[in-house]
């Protein structure tokens, strides 16, 4: 919750999120029979409807108790089977996404904060720049659904984000990392200490501002994966809208267990293979991180061809491609929906508030909790194996739940299990790896249910012939939050005197500045609480959601509300991120640093 998870959950819907990220929802527009070429048509509300009422916890979402219709699927055809021939390249796809966007981010760990000691705020902005990608998904997917090549939507782009990311692999593969920042003594191990609580003397000052370039360089790789995802994830909403109400959410959840899978793959090349002394681990020989961006350029080279070859997709008919006018039409009107702008207020403004959290995470998990790097990637490799867990207790059994209900409870949980783990490490009463690593193993269950929930509401939105736009729409709201909720915490966090950034702190560790980083972690516990308030924002259930569909009203002012909010948000947060994320700029106050020697403060 404090933690550098606060930037970047492997499992959140930017991710992806990740949390992963962080964290990897859907873009999709649908096939020729359903699709609509002009703005979507609004059914009007049938004067014998009742509307369903929204209580926190709802008795009648037992599915013992679903009506007659449960059975109705929210598109026409067939159930496909994903696990057909025509559909070969279907999972693959997941299985790459997982690979990349859980290896690249866990990389950062070891190296920024062990090899090259950048300042912890920016250890955390780095994070957050690597999955801004996930902001640009509604335009990859305007793109996909308005430009098509060779008359197909889909796998021309998959083929042309994965490429792109291999390349941008294979750059950082390349390209050399500087001297690291510590000196290292006759075993390969860092000088960090000249003495006990002493800060020792840098043999290389300027690799602490060198970090910016190699996450920078790692954007453009999620960005290609990206591309690759927001076409794919079309085909995932296609699917799921074909399935029976009594079983929608079984192919999502399915391509996040394989996610999951490729995940930990991702996790466990990490943490055997980049181990050494120079990443803040236990071996005394490791592959270079070169070495690990060539292999991580293996799996999107082979989903080219398998792409290309593996999935079945149907060409276009110019008849049935939207115009970027008619895309607009579309857009504009959507917006003007309440329940659209309910949602929109619920994706975009909970990742804001609950973003807003410490920058000492980083330094607290290294420096006081000792956390190497073998013991991190295992510990998280774990943690993926049950978060996979809890992605088939929902899938199995949760289905009909409560969203808010569901939400409410494994937010709670989450940020009950959290702080006794920090505060004990923070005051010095117990100060060990493994006991603080627990808590990212203990809230994977609790995280998988959170997930999969800000998911399912995205396909309930949808409607025939507007299923890519409303999920383009609501996944780049989620993951504009973000990025302005990381800006926003760098700024307020670099109040907090002394610095919560630098590491000589942490270092000398004393009674006052422990109280410091104590309240930075209380004051984002706070911020999780207060996201919570906007649940109310968030439809109960799938029945609760096609009412206020069918009976809410439209608007201007809800369009002409979000369009502006958003705009704000994405100048706002790319400008901060950027600006800490770049060797000249990373000082500036504005940017969340401790200011620069030509800054008039």
């Amino acid at each position: 919750m404090g933690e550098d998870e606060g930037a970047q959950q492997s499992h959140s819907i930017m991710d992806g999120s990740d949390g992963s990220a962080s964290n990897e929802c859907f873009k999709h527009h649908p096939d020729e029979r359903t699709m609509s070429p002009g703005a979507p048509e609004f059914s009007k509300p049938d004067p014998d409807d009742e509307v369903e009422t929204n209580p926190l916890l709802d008795d009648d979402l037992d599915p013992n108790k679903a009506d007659e219709d449960d059975d109705d699927a929210l598109a026409a055809g067939p159930p496909i089977d994903i696990f057909s021939m025509a559909y070969i390249g279907y999972l693959p796809q997941y299985f790459a996404v997982g690979v990349i966007n859980q290896g690249l981010p866990s990389m950062i760990y070891g190296v920024f904060l062990g090899y090259l000691n950048v300042p912890s705020h920016i250890y955390i902005t780095g994070l957050t720049v690597v999955s801004m990608p996930w902001t640009f998904k509604f335009f990859f997917g305007m793109l996909s659904d308005c430009v098509p090549i060779l008359k197909l939507r889909r796998k021309p782009y998959i083929c042309i984000g994965w490429t792109i990311c291999c390349g941008m692999m294979l750059a950082l593969a390349f390209t050399p990392l500087p001297d690291p920042y510590y000196c290292r003594d006759t075993e390969g191990k860092y000088i960090t200490h000249s003495a006990e609580n002493v800060p020792a003397k840098a043999c290389n000052e300027d690799a602490a501002s060198s970090g910016g370039k190699f996450a920078v360089m790692m954007m453009f790789a999620i960005f290609g994966m990206v591309i690759a995802d927001v076409a794919a994830d079309g085909m995932t909403v296609e699917i799921a809208r074909r399935e029976p109400r009594s079983s929608r959410g079984y192919t999502q959840t399915s391509a996040y267990l394989t996610r999951s899978i490729g995940q930990a793959c991702a996790v466990a090349l990490i943490a055997f293979c980049m181990n050494g002394y120079e990443y803040s681990g236990t071996f005394s020989w490791t592959l270079s991180f070169n070495q690990i961006c060539g292999i991580l350029a293996v799996p999107p080279a082979l989903m080219v061809p398998l792409s290309w070859f593996g999935i079945n997709e149907e060409q276009v008919p110019d008849e049935h491609r939207d115009t970027f006018e008619q895309y607009g039409t579309k857009v504009w009107e959507l917006l003007t929906g309440r329940a659209m702008f309910s949602v929109l207020v619920y994706q975009f403004c909970t990742p804001v508030v609950s973003s807003i959290s410490t920058t000492a995470g980083g330094h607290v998990k290294m420096e006081w909790a000792g956390v190497k790097n073998l013991q991190n990637q295992l510990f998280t490799l774990f943690g993926l194996l049950l978060f996979a867990w809890g992605l088939w207790l929902v899938r199995k059994h949760f289905l009909h739940s409560s969203w808010r209900g569901m939400m409410l409870i494994t937010s709670a949980v989450l940020i009950a299990i959290d702080a006794p783990f920090v505060f004990l490490t923070i005051f010095d009463v117990v100060r060990n790896q493994y006991f603080y690593l627990g808590e990212t193993v203990l809230i994977e269950i609790p995280a998988a249910a959170n997930f999969v929930v800000s998911t399912f509401v995205i396909v309930e939105m949808a409607a025939d012939g507007t299923e890519g736009i409303v999920y383009g729409m609501l996944t780049t709201a989620h993951n504009l939050g973000h990025p302005l909720g990381r800006a926003i915490a760098n700024q307020l966090y670099r109040l907090f005197q002394p610095s919560l950034s630098k590491k000589d702190a942490y270092i000398e560790d004393t009674a006052h500045f422990r109280k410091v980083v104590a309240w930075s972690f209380a004051l984002s516990y706070l911020f999780a609480i207060a996201s919570l308030l906007f649940l109310f924002f968030l439809p109960n259930q799938k029945k609760d959601t096609q009412n206020r569909k069918k009976l809410w009203g439209h608007s201007e002012v809800y369009a002409y509300t979000a369009v502006v909010t958003l705009a704000l948000a994405m100048m706002y947060g790319l400008t901060v991120n950027f600006l800490a994320m770049s060797k000249d700029t990373m000082c500036l106050t504005f940017a969340g640093g401790d200011g620069c020697d030509n800054e008039d403060d």
